[in-house]
Parts: C-alpha cells; structure tokens; sequence
C-alpha cells in the first residue's frame, strides 16, 4: 500500500503573521530586531510588512532571539 503524501502549505502571508504576532507577544520592539539583523528599523518594517523579504539567514537569527524553531514560523507549530 503507497503512503498518501502530506502537503504542507506554507504561505508568506502566515510566516509574517506569526513574527509580528510572536514579537508582539514577547514585547520585542521592531527597533531591537532590527539592531540584532543589522539593518534600520524602516527596512525591518518593510520586511514585516511584506514588502521585502527577509533572508533565510535573518529568520533563523529571528527565531534565535524569540527563542522559538524556525518551524514554528513556517507551520505555527511549536513542536
């Protein structure tokens, strides 16, 4: 009998969601993250917005700092 395939479906819009919702709920300002990436504030409130991406490099330091798993952000999963 085959395995039946488990799709996992992974949207930006959910990833973004997660990281201002997580940040809020730490009160973890924008400023503070953006220092820890390297780059201005206004640059980090684009990524969060959407409207640049961040760096696979930047969510795995994001993660770090919110002592949380990077698949946590990509399925809401804490586990």
């Amino acid at each position: 009998m085959a395995k039946k395939k488990t799709e996992v479906k992974i949207e930006l819009v959910d990833m973004l969601q997660r990281l201002k919702t997580l940040r809020e709920d730490k009160n973890i300002k924008e400023e503070h993250l953006a220092e820890e990436l390297g780059i201005d504030a206004e640059t980090y409130a684009d990524k969060e917005k959407g409207d640049i991406q961040f760096s696979l490099k930047e969510w795995l330091v994001m993660s770090n700092i919110m002592n949380v798993r990077l698949f946590y952000f990509l399925t809401g999963n804490s586990q």
